[in-house]
């Protein structure tokens, strides 16, 4: 019979995970903004460790919820809604004060994530079109004269369809 217990210890170690990924976060930002491409890798590494880590336990989440919803006759047809009847519906106890503070704490650790998910991917999109623009400036105009191996000047090719948006 699954307790609320279990509960609290499947959602405290997503917060603790949930924290984990948030210093990740800031390793990898700060592995961009210093240009190192290793520690950025590395980063991303462990990242994906920790994703799955946490597929895991919210598995192991969903197992407890739906044992403790048929613990107490409660349909589960959906656990999240199912889970908050349930719990509207028991004493206060510590436990239900814990459940209600682990609640806000994971709101908070997975918000500010989504935000500095959402800010890393903008950082790597600017820096991405700043080096497409410094490489832009290092290849040659299509304007250029083409010389062939015999070094006269051979005939300016024209540009694929696709460049010149002839799809």
């Amino acid at each position: 019979m699954a307790t609320l217990t279990e509960l609290i210890a499947v959602l405290e170690g997503e917060v603790q995970l949930g924290e984990t990924l948030l210093l990740n976060l800031a390793a990898q930002q700060e592995a961009i903004l210093e240009w190192d491409s290793v520690a950025l890798l590395l980063q991303v590494e462990k990242k994906e460790h920790f994703v799955r880590l946490l597929a895991e336990m919210e598995e192991q989440r969903q197992e407890v919820v739906r044992r403790l919803l048929d613990a107490h006759g409660v349909d589960a047809g959906d656990d999240a809604p199912a889970l908050k009847t349930l719990l509207a519906r028991l004493p206060r106890t510590p436990q239900t004060a814990a459940l209600d503070h682990l609640q806000q704490r994971t709101w908070q650790i997975y918000s500010r994530l989504r935000a500095g998910e959402k800010h890393l991917t903008s950082l790597m999109g600017i820096l991405l079109n700043h080096i497409g623009e410094a490489l832009g400036s290092l290849t040659p105009p299509s304007h250029m004269s083409i010389y062939g191996g015999n070094g006269a000047l051979a005939a300016l090719r024209p540009e694929p369809g696709i460049m010149q948006e002839k799809v």
